[in-house]
């Protein structure tokens, strides 16, 4: 007769092939007995299943499916504190926009990591947006400008920094009726929430 502990357990039921028992019993002492096999302590049929080999069994999935790169990490910091603005956001508008590539150019001639159009830089100080401390900076004093401008309503927030501001006044302050931004709001803010809930 052979005791197990949890251990024991999961190996009982995780190695080899068919089934695998569980018995449990008294020992003479009154010490609970669990064996793989029954004996005249462990007489109890206590658990049965099929055995699962280990190597099938998958692993954990990790809380964040993709990493920031380093590089950008205190960029983004910075900008966060200096303009007050969630880093959460300026890291899902990041992912969106570029994905991180800070070589990113659209074919309406946004460059960057945050995507940035040459009037919205020249407006918000960058002397060039393909430096990626100076975009990132650049990108979230946009961001803190339409946020005070939207009265911090991030939907509005995030779908001016796609359409610009006037396209959602032009609106009503609603979402533009645009396809590009009608997807690109909820993409944003569901990375920035997931992060948020993460944090």
């Amino acid at each position: 007769m052979r005791p197990w502990l949890s251990c024991g357990l999961l190996c009982a039921l995780a190695c080899g092939q068919g089934q695998a028992q569980v018995y449990s019993g008294l020992s003479a002492s009154g010490s609970l007995v669990l064996s793989s096999n029954p004996d005249e302590a462990a007489t109890t049929l206590l658990l049965e299943a099929e055995k699962v080999p280990l190597a099938t069994l998958a692993p954990a999935e990790p809380v964040v499916a993709s990493a920031v790169p380093a590089a950008y990490l205190a960029f983004v910091q910075e900008a966060s504190l200096a303009y007050r603005v969630p880093s959460e956001l300026i890291h899902a508008v990041i992912q969106v926009e570029s994905n991180y590539n800070p070589r990113a150019l659209s074919a309406k001639g946004a460059r960057g990591l945050m995507q940035l159009m040459p009037a919205t830089a020249q407006r918000f100080g960058a002397a060039n947006s393909w430096d990626p401390r100076q975009n990132i900076l650049t990108g979230s004093k946009y961001l803190r400008w339409l946020m005070d401008y939207f009265g911090e309503d991030l939907e509005l927030t995030v779908a001016a920094y796609n359409a610009g501001e006037a396209a959602v006044v032009q609106a009503g302050r609603r979402i533009p009726r645009f396809a590009e931004t009608e997807k690109y709001v909820p993409k944003v803010l569901s990375i920035y929430r997931k992060a948020r809930r993460l944090t």
